[in-house]
Formats: C-alpha cells, sequence, structure tokens
C-alpha cells in the first residue's frame, strides 16, 4: 500500500485490507501490531492500541475464527453467528478407577487432630486479640459527653419493675380462649 493512501485510510481499513492481502485468519494483536506500524503510531501507547482492539472487535467487518484469530466477515458466513464460547472445546475429565484410589493411607483420626488443632489455634488467636482490644479500651482516656441537652432533666423511664409472670400467663390464657370460641 502506498504511504499516500494509508494516511488516508482509517486504522479499520488497513486491518481490512490486511486480511484482505493474506485471504487467511490473523491474530489480532498482529492486526493491531501491522495496522500501527503501517500507520506510523507508537504500539507502546496503551490506550491507542485497546482503543484499536475494541474498534476491531465491535466492528462488523470481521469475524472471530477460533484460536484468537480474526477474518473478513466475508467467505465466513459459517461464523456470523457463533459467539466466542463456540470455539473453547471443553476439558476431558478423566474418570479414575475406584481400584486406583487408595485409602488405607486416609485416617479420620488424624483429620480429627488437625482440625482441633487448628480450633485450638483460633482459639489462641482469638484470646489474643481479645487482650489487645482490652488493651486499647483500657487506655483510661477522660471522655467528654457530647449531649447537646446536658442542663435538661433526663427522662425517668418507669419501667415495670413488678412483672408479674403469672398475671401475664392468665391474661395470655384469656386471650387464646377468646380466639377458640
Amino acid at each position: 500500500m502506498a504511504s499516500e493512501k494509508i494516511n488516508e485510510l482509517s486504522l479499520l481499513d488497513i486491518i481490512e485490507n490486511i486480511l484482505k492481502e493474506n485471504k487467511e485468519p490473523i491474530s489480532i494483536y498482529d492486526l493491531i501490531e501491522k495496522a500501527a506500524t503501517l500507520k506510523g503510531l507508537d504500539t507502546q501507547d496503551v490506550d491507542q492500541m485497546t482503543q484499536l482492539y475494541i474498534d476491531i472487535t465491535m466492528s462488523g467487518k470481521f469475524v472471530f475464527v477460533g484460536d484468537d484469530k480474526w477474518a473478513l466477515k466475508d467467505g465466513h458466513l459459517e461464523f456470523w453467528d457463533k459467539d466466542g464460547y463456540a470455539f473453547i472445546q471443553p476439558e476431558e475429565v478423566e474418570e479414575i478407577d475406584e481400584d486406583e484410589i487408595d485409602f488405607s493411607e486416609f485416617n479420620l483420626a488424624d483429620v480429627e487432630e488437625v482440625e482441633e488443632e487448628l480450633e485450638d489455634e483460633d482459639l489462641e488467636d482469638l484470646d489474643e486479640e481479645i487482650k489487645e482490644e482490652k488493651a486499647y479500651v483500657d487506655v483510661g482516656l477522660d471522655l467528654e459527653t457530647t449531649d447537646e441537652d446536658e442542663g435538661l432533666d433526663d427522662i425517668d423511664l418507669d419501667l415495670d419493675d413488678d412483672y408479674d409472670e403469672d398475671d401475664y400467663n392468665d391474661i395470655m390464657d384469656d386471650y387464646e380462649d377468646m380466639y377458640d370460641e
């Protein structure tokens, strides 16, 4: 491509021309690097390269064909409606034969012992944390009130100190009887 023509083209048009010339899918990173080099851009400019990556992936001109490669949509009709997850091959899970598993090495007593040790360590850590908190609280700072109504009389709540549980139960029994009728 002539350098005068390249300066007039957008980066997406340059990438389109690169793909037309190669006629094979190309890695998106190679496309970005080739287009930036042809256009005379700094490939280390992360913002510009990120924007170009987004433009390629969002453009309707290109299609993802798997293995991190992109191609022109023209001539790749089978990939038009495929999503990127269509190209991920699930890993095969190898089934383990029960005869291969050695249960003789597994000892429940050892597991319980380790769990007890961990619980003991956790309790020790908790005790240390409580001691640290008490030391912090017991610093002995003079606390000042921030109560704005300091001069006003405190409200005296008259709590029923003569609460009688038998009276309460009688009331509740009467209440239940009312609804049973």
